[in-house]
């Protein structure tokens, strides 16, 4: 420490001081960043600092230096004899650091610094902090961060070895005194590759074809197969979605669904598919929009950086965009990394020779994102075709729109006000300033403010604000109808674009904050690293800052991102990677099982020009890859390697949430493939791929297996067994049905299960023949269950009920409807729960039906509580359904909703949920109709649309609710086979449970003033109007009957009974080990 004074400044410093900043260069930089900085950080800035400055000298910036203390300039650049620094380490008179004296390498490092004129970046503001760690031998030591190495292949002198890879992994198991297990069977590895590649179990005409095979080739074929199927991608980017923490909900209170999300999943699936190189993913993930604005299947990829969390009803805007920003960064480094760069977010990483400076140094490059509301996922001549076309609509309907929104202005505005208020003072007044005036963090900070006002403005609802003045309402109606005739006119919409770009050109400021000072960060990489400071070129529009980091992330020479891919790859294949820790390649994590394997593997990953499936074919071409699982431990290998972290033998791995699930879609013949499109509920019939990741209400089966929620990225699958797994397979509602249409698949109409069938079963389910013992245990199995499956019995719990109950029970307040006397009562489970018209004639696509209804229940699940439909419930029978919605439905409870079954405009089969967004009232009289209109029209060519009415009669001060929604099924729709059903549906389930006091069906879908409720309801044409009189509950409406279950005959029974019995049989399968299980 320099403990005495000096007095004199000399003026010879100050050119010197010029010299320092102006003439750095790059060899100079590198120096000062990976030699000087982390010495002085570390040995002397405690004490010579912005909180510590004794003897008034602070070291810690050059202009401090040549300042100096109480004592003078400590640095005089380029003269080491007039630097009292180096007299001060040298012990010469000063000792600096008093606690002992630095070793000749670091006082060479300051001596050779100051020789070269004290080089130092953005001398004014680069301060350098205290660190509690300087860069030790160990830490440049850090395997993860080393040159990957062209290692030398051993010569194992194996004739287990079918290429390098085997050589390494030998060499390993000899020196351990261990031996590879043999090769495992045709029927072993057949079912391994197809769940392994494409994640569905082989059919058996595939292992039939693979099994005798008797070609030398055949396995290399099958697994070129197998990456040509498009189902590989569709299983692959199942994990990098892991990785790259997707969802398609926000996340915290509200988990709003994301509509847009399902756009980056399938532009995942396509890169797989297409073997796109692995470091033009990359590329596109964090700099698409800069790398190709104009090509939205690459700029799709910046959807990456909206996987985040968001809440609806944040309003901390500052404190929100910082956990934006930080979980930004903290994904980054561990997805493209490998490093657990988080843990240096407010300090020093304790464990990893990382800098808090690192972690800013890698938020800079991120730190200017912002998430378009209003980007369209289309080529700029989809957009001008579509902006032409909009231009024609707005012109020709300024003035209805102008006219509409002025009804409202007032109460709009107010709206708007009130969203905007909800925030902090200062976060207001930087919304309210002018566009132009604002800094890029200010307008990131506006966008919060932005997406929650936008929202309110989609939602306004103008008719209501507008019902305390009725002539203004009824103006609204009139330019509304209007407004519709344009329709014609206005372009289909094009599809918002879920992903990223940055605010502008000029970037927000990074700063790394301590308790007394704000240092600004520029984009930098690893301080460990010694690499080159960011070459960084703006476009017209960005910063060109994340192209800089996607370019550095993807060079041939980064130790870290080349190791991580490849690492991840081998983990997929043997359920653990080379290192185990996929997302950590730190000290926390685990090192390499095979350090040289890994390099060796990158080298020929990076040869092949960074792509994947060369890469999977030299994995799984290699004897490690194909030995059996079936190998249980001996003493040697539980002593010397009980986890087999040296590969002894292939590693037995569980099937994960998704290979569980669409296994059993696809061994019980239900399974459905497609390519992209909207997400999906767990319901669905697809693959589990394309299934909804809800990250608070995720779907059950697959929560329940220990898939992600998406939070954050998920290196791997942590299979745990639980109480739950158990309960969902063998209780589970999924699996009860999965294990029922497996065995209608088995019988195929038949009324006894044959031997042929159980062949079948075990080839469908494990992928091998059956034994002679398990023929025989399977028949005598399905005898006995369909001994001790008791018959069903139709027991009346109502015997006393007529099915009519007094209108004014429940009905008494309901005036000018035209009610009867009785209402009918619908009661799921008695005689009086399904009624069926006879003669269901004269309906074609446009029909409206009308209510006046009680509906005392919802179900538990998601069932819809149907009121009337000519439907069975199949997705692949044509038909139309009315109801509302239970407690779990995707479309949250009582929504009034109508299911559609028919074609669309190009005459292909559609299923259609119409949600009106109405939410239904539970125990009070309600009226309600649907106006269906499933056809084209000239003014829309392509879509039908449903109109949708309710009104709560148990308030008088209740209003008309309306909604509109269109619906791409425009035929077909009218099923003659279906029996058209008031109070279910023409098949099971899904009931109405309450009271119908008058329903009607009308031809056409009736405009509003020839509804029960506008007043000219006479001109209706309708073909069924019921409402109920006298005790007749056996026949309340002329042309009616009651669907009932009867007693059944000898031979449905006997069917019934072996249905179940092989359903139980099929159950048993589904949960064996032999089925969850690859070993």
């Amino acid at each position: 420490m320099i403990s005495r004074f000096f007095v004199i400044f000399s003026l010879l410093v100050l050119p010197a001081m010029a010299v320092a900043d102006d003439t750095i260069d790059t060899a100079q930089l590198k120096f000062f960043e990976s030699k000087v900085r982390p010495l002085l950080a570390s040995k002397c800035v405690q004490c010579h600092g912005a909180e510590n400055q004794k003897g008034e000298l602070r070291l810690d910036s050059l202009a401090a230096m040549l300042e100096g203390g109480d004592s003078g300039p400590a640095v005089v650049p380029g003269k080491t004899d007039e630097s009292l620094l180096i007299e001060a380490i040298n012990y010469e008179s000063f000792e600096m650091p008093p606690e002992g004296q630095l070793s000749d390498d670091a006082i060479a490092i300051l001596t050779r610094w100051i020789k070269m004129g004290a080089p130092w970046p953005d001398a004014k503001s680069n301060l350098i902090r205290t660190s509690e760690k300087a860069f030790t031998d160990e830490d440049r030591n850090w395997w993860a961060i080393q040159p990957v190495r062209e290692p030398s292949v051993p010569d194992a002198k194996t004739e287990w070895a079918r290429n390098e890879i085997d050589q390494f992994v030998f060499r390993q198991l000899d020196k351990s005194g261990l031996r590879p297990a043999r090769e495992a069977d045709r029927y072993e590895l057949v079912r391994r590759a197809y769940f392994d590649l494409l994640g569905l179990p082989p059919t058996p005409e595939q292992v039939d074809a693979f099994v005798n095979d008797e070609s030398e080739d055949a396995w290399q074929r099958l697994i070129h197969e197998l990456l040509e199927s498009p189902r590989y991608g569709e299983r692959w980017a199942q994990h990098w979605l892991d990785v790259v923490r997707y969802a398609d909900s926000d996340g915290y209170n509200e988990d709003a669904f994301r509509p847009g999300a399902g756009a980056f999943r399938d532009y995942v699936i396509r890169s797989l598919n297409d073997d796109k190189p692995y470091d033009q993913f990359v590329r596109e993930h964090l700099a698409g929009d800069e790398i190709a604005p104009d090509d939205p299947s690459a700029f799709i990829g910046t959807a990456y950086l909206r996987h985040g969390v968001y809440e609806w009803n944040q309003r901390n805007a500052r404190m929100h965009w910082d956990l934006i920003i930080n979980e930004m960064t903290r994904v980054t480094g561990e997805a493209f990394l490998g490093i657990g760069i988080g843990c240096a977010q407010c300090h020093d990483h304790k464990f990893d020779p990382i800098l808090q400076k690192d972690y800013y140094g890698l938020q800079a490059f991120l730190s200017s994102v912002a998430w378009p509301m209003n980007r369209a996922l289309a080529t700029p001549e989809e957009i001008a075709a579509h902006q032409e076309q909009q231009q024609v609509w707005e012109e020709e309907t300024k003035a209805i729109r102008d006219e509409m929104r002025s009804l409202a202005k007032d109460a709009f505005d107010n709206k708007q006000k009130s969203v905007v208020a909800q925030f902090p003072e200062d976060i207001q007044k930087i919304w309210h300033k002018p566009e132009s005036e604002k800094t890029t963090y200010e307008k990131q900070l506006s966008y919060l403010v932005d997406r929650q006002a936008d929202r309110a403005a989609s939602r306004f609802d103008y008719p209501k604000a507008l019902k305390k003045s009725p002539e203004k309402l009824k103006q609204y109606r009139e330019l509304e109808a209007e407004l519709k005739k344009y329709d014609s006119l206005k372009p289909a919409p094009l599809p918002n674009a879920f992903v990223a770009t940055d605010v502008k050109r000029e970037p927000a400021p990074t700063y790394l904050l301590t308790r007394t000072t704000k240092e600004a960060v520029e984009p930098s990489f690893l301080a460990l690293l010694g690499a080159e400071p960011p070459q960084i070129t703006p476009t017209a529009t960005t910063t060109g800052r994340r192209t800089a980091l996607a370019d550095w992330i993807t060079r041939d020479d980064n130790p870290l991102s080349t190791r991580v891919i490849v690492n991840r790859i081998w983990q997929r294949h043997f359920g653990r990677g080379i290192v185990s820790t996929p997302n950590d390649f730190g000290t926390l994590g685990n090192p390499p099982s095979h350090p040289e394997l890994l390099d060796w593997l990158t080298r020929r990953f990076l040869e092949g020009g960074w792509k994947i499936k060369p890469l999977h074919e030299l994995i799984m071409n290699s004897a490690a890859y194909r030995m059996s699982a079936r190998r249980e431990p001996l003493a040697t290998e539980e002593k010397v390697d009980p986890t087999n972290r040296l590969l002894w033998r292939f590693p037995p791995q569980r099937l994960d949430a998704e290979q569980v699930r669409d296994a059993m879609l696809a061994v019980s013949g239900e399974l459905k493939q497609r390519v992209g499109g909207a997400s999906v509920n767990g319901t669905s019939p697809y693959r589990s791929v394309y299934v909804k990741r809800m990250r608070n209400k995720p779907d059950e089966m697959l929560a329940g297996f220990d898939a992600p929620l998406g939070f954050e990225s998920a290196a791997d699958r942590v299979a745990t067994t639980t109480p739950i797994q158990s309960l969902l397979l063998v209780n589970g509602e999924w699996s009860l049905e999965r294990s029922r249409a497996f065995a209608r698949r088995l019988l195929n109409g038949k009324k006894q299960l044959e031997l042929d069938d159980v062949r079948t079963a075990y080839q469908l389910v494990f992928g091998r023949e059956v034994s002679e013992s398990e023929l025989s245990e399977t028949l005598a199995f399905v005898h006995d269950q369909e001994k001790v499956i008791p018959a069903p019995v139709v027991v009346d719990k109502f015997p006393n009920e007529t099915g009519l109950r007094p209108v004014r029970q429940q009905f008494g307040s309901v005036n000018d409807f035209g009610l009867g006397g009785k209402t009918l009562w619908i009661q799921p489970g008695s005689r009086f729960e399904r009624l069926y018209v006879e003669k269901a004639e004269g309906l074609d696509g446009r029909f409206t039906v009308e209510v006046i209804a009680i509906l005392d229940r919802l179900y538990s699940n998601a069932s819809v509580n149907t009121l009337i439909s000519r439907w069975n419930g199949s997705t692949k029978t044509n038909g139309w359904s009315i109801g509302v919605t239970s407690k779990k439905s995707a479309y949250q409870p009582r929504n009034l909703i109508v299911q559609l079954v028919g074609r669309t405009f190009q005459d292909e089969p559609a299923y259609e949920v119409v949600a009106s967004g109405l939410r239904f009232p539970l125990g009070k009289p309600v009226y309600f109709a649907v106006s269906i209109s499933a056809t084209t029209s000239p003014d829309n060519p392509t879509s039908g649309t449903v109109t949708f009415y309710m009104k709560d009669l148990s308030d008088p001060q209740a209003r008309l609710e309306t909604a509109t929604v269109e619906t791409s099924v425009v035929s077909r729709i009218q099923n003659p086979q279906m029996k058209m059903v008031t109070g279910g549906r023409d098949g099971r389930g899904h009931q109405w449970d309450g009271q119908l006091a008058r329903l009607t069906v009308s031809r056409s879908a009736l405009p509003r003033e020839q509804l029960l409720v506008g007043g000219d309801d006479v001109k209706a044409s309708r073909i069924l109007d019921w409402t109920f009189e006298g005790d007749n509950g056996e026949q309340p409406a002329p042309d009616t009957g009651w669907l009932r279950q009867t007693p059944l005959d000898a031979g449905s029974l006997a069917s019934m009974r072996e249905l179940n019995a092989v359903t139980d049989f099929c159950h048993a399968l589904f949960n064996s080990n032999e089925f969850l299980y690859l070993h």
